[in-house]
């Protein structure tokens, strides 16, 4: 008779001792990415940075580092609009502020381009915090849009905010399931990837269950937006 997985455990003299700081604050939420042209997971050439199969166009989670190549069905369960300061010339991060913030410390407001009194860039982000479908389990992901990509986030934001359901009501944006495609683009001699967003149906009641603690518990869920200081890569977009 085959042997049941893992008999060999004693539940009574195991603990969590030594784990006692793994908890919520400690575990920050990874990215999901769309990759472009200059991701450097796409490039062979960077051993540490590489994901087998990943090109430009396709999404992936910048933790597991996992390729769900062109298409994954996401559902939004945060919104959070914020400004990243960056040092300049695209340099390395400095930090992040909301939108009020960000404005008190900008000197120069020149449309598109936000500076502070040391030059630092402020960059407008829109932030989307979800779960991915087939991956529930997993927890949120944090999708961020910037530059031509904020048009696409605002279009979302409408759709997500207008739904109106059969029984009449309108409903919770956390409700709705989307489709997540990439689409390629051109303008002039540059071309990139954008996400796209389309209505694909309402979550099911054990998906309704997970968003709710999701939801709960993200307040305490630290956010490493250092990650995204590759802005040729992941889910931002080129300034085109």
């Amino acid at each position: 008779m085959a042997k049941s997985q893992m008999e060999f455990i004693k539940e009574a003299e195991d603990s969590l001792e030594g784990f006692n700081e793994v908890n919520a604050q400690t575990m920050a939420i990874p990215f999901l990415k769309l990759a472009q042209d200059l991701t450097p997971q796409t490039k062979k050439a960077k051993k540490d940075a590489y994901i087998e199969g990943l090109e430009p166009g396709m999404f992936f989670n910048s933790a597991t580092l996992e390729n769900f190549e062109t298409a994954l069905k996401f559902i939004v369960i945060k919104f959070e609009r914020i400004y990243i300061e960056w040092m300049p010339n695209r340099g390395g991060f400095v930090g992040y502020h909301s939108p009020e913030h960000a404005e008190s410390i900008a000197e120069n407001k020149t449309f598109g381009k936000w500076q502070t009194a040391d030059g630092n860039d402020l960059q407008e982000y829109y932030t989307y915090y979800g779960i991915i479908v087939d991956r529930e389990s997993e927890g949120p992901v944090i999708l961020s849009l910037t530059s031509s990509a904020i048009k696409v986030a605002k279009g979302l934001n409408r759709l997500m905010t207008t739904h109106i359901m059969d029984n009449g009501k309108r409903a919770m944006p956390y409700y709705l399931v989307w489709n997540l495609e990439s689409v390629h683009m051109e303008k002039n001699e540059n071309d990139w990837f954008m996400p796209k967003f389309t209505f694909d149906g309402y979550i099911n009641e054990e998906q309704y269950n997970l968003v709710s603690i999701d939801r709960k518990a993200l307040p305490d869920k630290p956010v490493d937006y250092a990650q995204i200081e590759d802005r040729s890569a992941g889910a931002t977009v080129n300034d085109f």
